[in-house]
């Protein structure tokens, strides 16, 4: 069942549940989880986590938990690639 939401503290719109993909920098790694319930804007498309949810994602971190899967992420250096 789909979390309630308050309006958008920026624009004031209607906030809707979705499953999205979240990608969390820590410790100097990036970290990617795949459909995490956010509350998302209908308007202006800001996304807001529920306290639990956060707070799972931390703990879920903390305690080295062995990912769903790995990816391989390209790097770019701006100034090789851009000309």
């Amino acid at each position: 069942m789909a979390a309630e939401y308050a309006d958008c503290f920026y624009c004031g719109g209607a906030v809707k549940e979705q499953n999205v993909t979240r990608e969390i920098r820590w410790e100097g790694q990036l970290i990617v989880f795949e459909n995490v319930p956010t509350g998302v804007c209908t308007q202006c498309g800001e996304k807001v986590l529920k306290p639990q949810v956060a707070k799972s994602i931390d703990a879920a971190i903390e305690a080295k938990k062995k990912p769903s899967r790995m990816l391989e992420v390209p790097v770019y250096e701006y100034g090789t690639v851009v000309a």
